[in-house]
């Protein structure tokens, strides 16, 4: 499940190839931030026996953080991989390349591990995508929830 997110649109739909439809979901159009959270809570619900996993931004994560709660009622194991880049940087690489000044951009954010913690799932950090990765596999068999963070700087 991805997000209008940055690593929606110039990582995942561009560089990862699914082995059938409807394996990869995301909104298109109108920047719908926080879709992955609730649709992937949805998916998980459609087909328990498929593997599910959120992957969005800082930004679009914090439309639906909420949502985890209700993940963590539910005890699903849904990985939330979240790649904090402290912001909207799709916007601010946006206002740039129109000689715009970057405004309202630049998140203050908390601690999304500490935050998943509080709503009762999991949270872990992860120093790179290969560690993401692993720990995503973990998740998938976990009694909730488990909210994985990867810095990729500003």
């Amino acid at each position: 499940m991805g997000d209008s997110s940055q690593v929606s649109y110039l990582g995942t739909t561009p560089f990862w190839r699914f082995p059938a439809p409807r394996a990869y979901l995301m909104p298109v159009g109108y920047s719908t931030l926080g879709y992955a959270v609730p649709a992937a809570i949805g998916a998980r619900l459609a087909d328990p026996a498929r593997p599910v996993v959120a992957l969005l931004g800082d930004g679009a994560f914090m439309f639906s953080a909420q949502e985890l709660v209700t993940g963590a009622e539910l005890g699903l194991p849904l990985p939330v991989v979240i790649l904090d880049n402290h912001g909207f940087a799709e916007i601010r690489q946006n206002m740039l390349d129109r000689g715009i000044a970057p405004y309202a951009v630049d998140l203050a954010r908390p601690d999304f591990a500490a935050l998943a913690q509080a709503m009762g799932c999991h949270g872990v950090r992860a120093a790179d995508a290969a560690e993401a990765a692993k720990q995503a596999a973990v998740a998938l068999t976990a009694d909730r929830p488990t909210v994985i963070v990867m810095e990729v700087g500003p």
